[in-house]
């Protein structure tokens, strides 16, 4: 897998209930992504296997508190 960002994961989309309900991804490294915007709305399924590449945002700050923001460079459905 040939990545750009700093971040190259394959995951699983999830919904999480906290501050009002948000999507993130949650990595096979067991670490949740916060995408910058959200998780785009055409992922929005909850269990949706994704391959993320991705940018750490350290200098952004966020209310949902699950895990570093993200900016999304792709996101691309894996087969089931």
């Amino acid at each position: 897998m040939s990545c750009k960002g700093d971040v190259c994961i394959d995951g699983t989309v999830r919904h999480f209930d906290l501050e009002g309900g948000f999507w993130a991804i949650r990595g096979d490294d067991n670490v949740t992504y916060d995408p910058m915007g959200g998780v785009p709305a055409a992922f929005r399924q909850e269990g949706l296997r994704v391959r993320l590449d991705a940018k750490r945002r350290n200098d952004m700050g966020g209310i949902h508190m699950a895990g570093p923001i993200v900016e999304i460079i792709s996101l691309t459905k894996l087969a089931p």
